[in-house]
């Protein structure tokens, strides 16, 4: 309370009750119930359930006053929900192993796979660390694609992280975006309930910039764009490579085919392709 600079009566969940149901239709329906009994203080009222956050937490929050005007928070979700709430995302293993096998529990690992395929592109464990506590904040803003899918980002993020939180050839090939249909800055940080549009391009030599690492909030946007970076700078000295090549073959006086010349140059590409085994 006093770290955010909020007086106690600012505090809406001193008092809480959590509700558990068996269907995601029983949580609506107990949230119909519960406003018909108490009145909902406004703009309190947070459905994680059809927009899960990035960790895969999903219930209804919802504040109300009660028949003595004191608030409380009541949150609302199946007993699934609360198993991964409480115990991790693992824990919907064993809950499904309970019930019925389902290809669910894919999905709500993919948010755990994405963090473990960051750690093959992150060479410093900070930044891994500090990747995992941006996609935890519990701060999010919902934005929409100009199709009506939802996108859920930190709060903080910008255009740049909705590009590639839909794919990374959307971000690799950005070239500016919409908001509302209005172009705006590279940098604009996305606000709840805003539709946004990337602009891309499919001309060669178009791809992101240095800049960006300094303008992202999510880790997977850093760890894309660093992605890409390493791979063009590998392609560039394969092009040096051969460069160098021809000017040994020069050098040394070495005359070889076409044909022969090539084949030494992808014997030196497999040769500086192949990972370095330990011993």
């Amino acid at each position: 309370m006093f770290a955010q600079g909020r007086r106690f009566e600012e505090i809406y969940d001193v008092y809480a009750i959590r509700v558990l149901v068996k269907t995601v239709t029983d949580c609506y329906n107990v949230l119909g119930v519960v406003h018909d009994m108490f009145t909902p203080i406004p703009e309190r009222f947070k459905d994680y359930i059809s927009t899960p956050k990035p960790n895969l937490y999903q219930s209804l929050h919802t504040t109300v006053l009660s028949k003595k005007a004191i608030p409380f928070e009541i949150q609302i979700r199946t007993w699934e929900m609360h198993m991964t709430a409480e115990y991790g995302i693992a824990a919907h293993w064993k809950y499904k192993l309970g019930i019925n096998k389902t290809s669910n529990f894919e999905k709500r690992l993919s948010w755990l796979r994405q963090m473990l395929e960051s750690q093959k592109e992150i060479d410093d464990a900070t930044d891994l660390l500090q990747n995992i506590k941006t996609d935890l904040v519990p701060d999010e803003v919902f934005i929409f694609t100009p199709k009506g899918s939802v996108i859920s980002l930190p709060q903080g993020a910008t255009v740049i992280d909705f590009a590639y939180s839909i794919h990374s050839e959307i971000g690799n090939h950005m070239i500016g975006a919409k908001v509302n249909g209005r172009i705006v800055p590279i940098d604009y940080k996305v606000k709840t309930g805003e539709v946004v549009d990337i602009l891309t391009t499919k001309e060669q030599g178009n791809g992101p910039s240095r800049d960006w690492l300094n303008i992202v909030k999510t880790g997977t946007a850093r760890n894309r764009i660093r992605s890409w970076f390493k791979k063009e700078k590998r392609e560039e000295n394969i092009v040096e490579g051969k460069n160098q090549l021809e000017k040994e073959f020069k050098r040394n006086l070495i005359i070889l085919g076409d044909d022969e010349k090539e084949e030494v140059l992808n014997l030196s590409l497999i040769h500086i392709s192949e990972p370095t085994r330990p011993y």
